[in-house]
């Protein structure tokens, strides 16, 4: 069994325009966990992440906190205690509409290190901030 504290996680703090803080609890470069990668977003009062997908599917559960998720262009409003379900291949983008942290666990199978997680929002936050955009 691996157990985490997952309030003592410090993980990255993502900078605008994309503000928000990404916890990876386990993947293959954390806790050695090689099945899966299980972290969690917490989106800032009128912040977002980038619009964008991935080569495999992610799911987001919604622990509290308002929002809107868009996918390949449709917006649909989230709130505590909802699930989705994102097929690989499939932009999407969440934003926190509400006045108060945003809060979402998310799961990806086959696993991304957590490296490699960090570094897509990190990369995607510096090239919003030089006038680029991210859709990778």
């Amino acid at each position: 069994m691996k157990l985490v504290k997952c309030w003592e996680e410090e993980g990255v703090t993502i900078p605008a325009p994309y503000h928000r803080t990404v916890k990876v609890f386990f993947a293959p470069d954390k806790e050695g966990v090689n099945e899966l990668t299980f972290s969690q977003a917490i989106i800032a009062p009128n912040s977002q992440t980038d619009y964008h997908k991935h080569d495999r599917g992610e799911l987001i559960y919604v622990v509290h906190g308002r929002g809107v998720a868009v996918c390949e262009g449709k917006e649909v409003p989230l709130e505590a205690d909802m699930a989705m379900w994102v097929p690989a291949g499939e932009m999407h983008q969440i934003k926190n509409t509400g006045v108060e942290s945003m809060k979402l666990a998310t799961v990806f199978v086959p696993p991304y290190s957590a490296e490699a997680n960090y570094k897509r929002c990190l990369d995607a936050a510096k090239e919003a901030q030089s006038g680029g955009s991210s859709a990778g």
